[in-house]
């Protein structure tokens, strides 16, 4: 899909999302909404989108249009606009279901979708709902684009946008360490984020049929460094509040919270 992208709702997300297609070398003609007017105004001069008069100019003049209010105004929003029969929508905002959007517009195309910031640079690996084709060709410039089958598995997809920037703490913690342990701050980043790029890109090289953990395994023999610090972290259960507080953030999509 190369069409005309209008996306309504232009805050934090909108901008990640701008900058990735134009990071990609992406020029279709982005059309944003007026609201949120000085982020708009500053898109269309670094970006060369296009500010439409109201919602409904984006909408109109769209081939495919993305929702990303915020989630408690997204599907009064959405029931408030005139879709064109099969105008694909594209909604990123959290707290809503499927089933509300396509009585909020049984004309559109609905599709489910969770990018984060890693949009801006191509990298936002992201769950879609349904599976559609078009969604797929249309998100495909912001990172890795995952279809899954119900609205239950996206939550558990969508949920992992929090483990995302939970990383970010991790990352940190380990730079101190080092920094602590006498390496320059520049070294302690480029080695802490390199080495983690580096098991990332072996993980999704992989067979996925064998274990993510399996280098570790392999090398973490006993008596090795290895071993001796996963021992500790085991011993610890320092993994276990990784999986808690993974729960919690899809209990929190599934409707169990009521805070954003």
């Amino acid at each position: 899909m190369t069409g005309s992208l209008g996306i309504v709702g232009v805050g934090g997300l909108a901008e990640f999302v701008v900058e990735g297609y134009r990071h990609a070398g992406d020029r279709r003609e982005i059309l944003l909404s007026p609201r949120g007017a000085a982020r708009a105004a500053d898109l269309a001069r670094r970006f060369g989108c296009r500010v439409m008069a109201s919602n409904q100019a984006v909408v109109d003049a769209a081939e495919a249009v993305m929702i990303s209010t915020p989630p408690r105004e997204a599907i009064a929003c959405v029931k408030a606009l005139n879709w064109r029969r099969g105008q694909l929508l594209v909604c990123v905002a959290i707290d809503v279901t499927l089933d509300a959007l396509q009585a909020a517009a049984p004309e559109a195309d609905i599709v489910r979708a969770m990018p984060s910031s890693a949009a801006s640079f191509g990298a936002s690996a992201m769950p879609i709902y349904p599976d559609h084709p078009g969604a797929r060709a249309l998100l495909s410039p912001l990172g890795a684009v995952h279809g899954v089958a119900d609205e239950r598995a996206f939550d558990a997809g969508a949920a992992f946008a929090g483990y995302y920037l939970w990383v970010y703490g991790l990352l940190d913690e380990m730079v101190r360490a080092g920094e602590a342990a006498g390496l320059p701050r520049q070294a302690a980043i480029g080695l802490v984020a390199g080495l983690t790029e580096a098991a990332c890109r072996h993980a999704l090289r992989a067979d996925p049929g064998h274990s993510v953990r399996e280098p570790l395994d392999h090398h973490g023999t006993p008596g090795t460094m290895t071993a001796g610090g996963y021992a500790i972290l085991e011993s610890a259960k320092a993994l276990e509040p990784w999986r808690k507080a993974y729960e919690g953030a899809v209990a929190r999509l599934r409707g169990a919270g009521t805070s954003a």
